[in-house]
């Protein structure tokens, strides 16, 4: 399903973007917090820091690379997680794969 929504991330917590697979999606820190950004191939967490993409407080991953792209050493990347140390908030836009 297309998503178009802010999203709200727990601090400490793996939190999907993502509410279904996607090639591409544009986020945003709008609470000002930074973030890292995690892709994995299904549903199922991350379990570790290692290639995130870390994206500073109100900065803008736009959508003009593909997740397939941005994670190149991700098998079948078509999820996108967030982790932030404080409670955050990010603006996520995406379309179904």
């Amino acid at each position: 399903m297309a998503r178009n929504d802010n999203v709200t991330i727990p601090a400490l917590t793996w939190t999907q973007l993502t509410n279904a697979n996607a090639t591409a999606l544009r986020v945003q820190s709008v609470s000002g917090s930074e973030m890292t950004l995690q892709a994995t191939n299904g549903t199922t967490a991350p379990t570790t820091q290692v290639g995130v993409i870390v994206l500073a407080g109100g900065a803008v991953l736009a959508a003009d690379l593909t997740i397939a792209q941005l994670w190149p050493g991700v098998n079948g990347a078509n999820r996108v997680w967030a982790f932030a140390p404080a409670a955050s908030v990010a603006s996520v836009s995406h379309a179904d794969a």
